[in-house]
């Protein structure tokens, strides 16, 4: 089916259709690593495949490449590639469990991983960024992770030895200016460099396959979309569930008049949780693996509206710094990675889980910052926005979906609303940081200054602020 939402670029940094098309053209045809998945792959290019469907409010930077395989016992699958030109890089380990695929707490980020002799990692920070050579090489090992982080193998993932699917999954986020999506080639280069890992199978017995041959010894092919956490059926069933908060309207639920933006723990506790009271949803189990395939370095914030409470919805608070490698002082990327209080920050928002579509993203350099580091984002309809909601007056804005949940069913809830925040990778000395918050409720003292703040407003109570509002 065409994709008749195809549109191009419409912020700095943003993704254009050339980008996506010529990133698809050079890696989407790898049936091992299989992708390039990611919003802007899914709504730009006209046929997108299955697979590329980033089918959980995904960010609007980012580009995936999915694998499934299975290692038995003893195999050691070896990744020889090299580091993207980007913000951030990850690979991670997930298994197979409840319908979807849960963390291992397998991962290891780009600046945890060691270079090949020679080459230059560019993630760690005080290095610089933009040189070649920048190979690397990782393996994932079907063994039980050693007990002390002392005894682990430099580079080395534990696949475990009791089998099983697993999902492998490359990150990539914001890809330099000049480089393709993923980050491993020039954009405008016609040299089709594979960038994408080879891989290397070595079997228990110590015989080796590779290519094609590696691939069809491990390989499980993903077969069409991942499936959503919800079908339109269930979500309506929740909505409408007898034993949800008493104070909650169906025709808004889960949104509340005073809505406070939340860490986000689980399908379980944070989505189910929210149509709850608070002794109920107290009692859901909230520690964990993150599920529906989330980054675990990732702390994820996020709030669900109702424009029947304001078509207008502001946040304010303040930005952590962050690498702002795109761009540099020559267009093509920054020079030197920098210290930072976190690594990536973004805004998406987003429609209800069935859908599990973004409509509109920000990423940290795209939002309007004053000199102490804060921001006002209005999040609203097109025909909502308030005039002075601009770039130059200091307000970044962030578009609502008309589709509101986004479902294909006549329930569907065209005023529903939701954000959510991405803080990637936070230092571990920015005391501030969300990952410190070590249970629901503690947010707001945790992070301080860091917390964002919302309320409900109109396009002309905000429009009478004026030009520094």
């Amino acid at each position: 089916m065409t994709n008749a939402r195809a549109l191009d670029a419409r912020r700095f940094g943003d993704k254009s259709l050339e980008t996506v098309i010529r990133t698809d053209h050079r890696y989407g045809g790898d049936v091992f690593f299989e992708g390039p998945r990611g919003w802007p792959y899914w709504k730009l290019l006209e046929y997108p495949k299955p697979i590329q469907n980033p089918n959980l409010w995904p960010d609007s930077q980012s580009t995936y490449f999915l694998s499934r395989f299975a290692l038995p016992a003893g195999d050691t699958l070896t990744l020889r590639g090299a580091f993207p030109r980007a913000r951030y890089f990850k690979f991670a380990l997930y298994k197979a469990e409840q319908g979807t695929f849960v963390s291992t707490g397998e991962d290891i980020a780009g600046w945890d991983i060691s270079p090949d002799p020679g080459s230059t990692n560019p993630f760690v920070v005080g290095n610089y960024r933009l040189g070649d050579p920048r190979d690397d090489t990782v393996t994932i090992v079907a063994e039980d992770a050693p007990a002390k982080k002392e005894d682990r193998e430099a580079n080395t993932l534990y696949a475990g030895s009791g089998g099983g699917d697993l999902q492998f999954v490359t990150r990539i986020y914001l890809s330099d200016a000049g480089s393709d999506g993923a980050g491993w080639a020039p954009w405008a280069s016609a040299v089709r460099r594979r960038g994408l890992p080879d891989i290397e199978l070595t079997l228990a017995d110590g015989s080796q396959l590779t290519g094609d041959e590696a691939i069809a010894a491990i390989g499980k092919p993903i077969a069409g979309n991942t499936a959503q956490p919800f079908t339109a059926a269930q979500w309506d069933a929740l909505i409408n569930a007898k034993d949800n908060d008493p104070t909650l309207d169906p025709a808004t639920a889960p949104a509340r008049k005073d809505p406070k933006w939340e860490k986000y723990w689980n399908i379980q506790y944070s989505i189910l949780g929210s149509f709850k009271t608070a002794e109920k949803r107290a009692r859901i189990p909230y520690a964990g693996p993150i599920d529906g395939g989330g980054d675990p370095d990732t702390n994820y914030l996020f709030i669900q509206l109702s424009r029947k409470f304001g078509p207008v919805f502001v946040t304010r608070g303040k930005l952590p710094t962050f690498p702002d490698t795109y761009a540099g002082a020559a267009g093509r990327g920054l020079e030197i990675m920098p210290k930072a209080q976190m690594q990536y920050f973004s805004i998406v928002s987003c429609e209800a889980a069935p859908s599990g579509q973004i409509v509109d993203g920000l990423a940290d350099m795209q939002i309007p910052i004053d000199e102490n580091g804060n921001y006002i984002i209005v999040y609203s309809r097109a025909e909502d926005r308030p005039k002075n909601a601009t770039a130059e007056n200091g307000v970044a804005w962030i578009e609502w979906s008309q589709r509101g949940e986004g479902l294909d069913t006549p329930a569907n809830r065209t005023d529903f609303g939701m954000l959510m925040i991405r803080i990637m990778a936070p230092s571990s000395d920015w005391a501030e940081s969300p990952a410190n918050i070590t249970k629901p409720g503690e947010e707001e003292a945790v992070m301080g200054a860091y917390y964002p703040r919302g309320k409900y407003s109109t396009k002309e109570a905000f429009e009478a602020l004026g030009s520094k509002p």
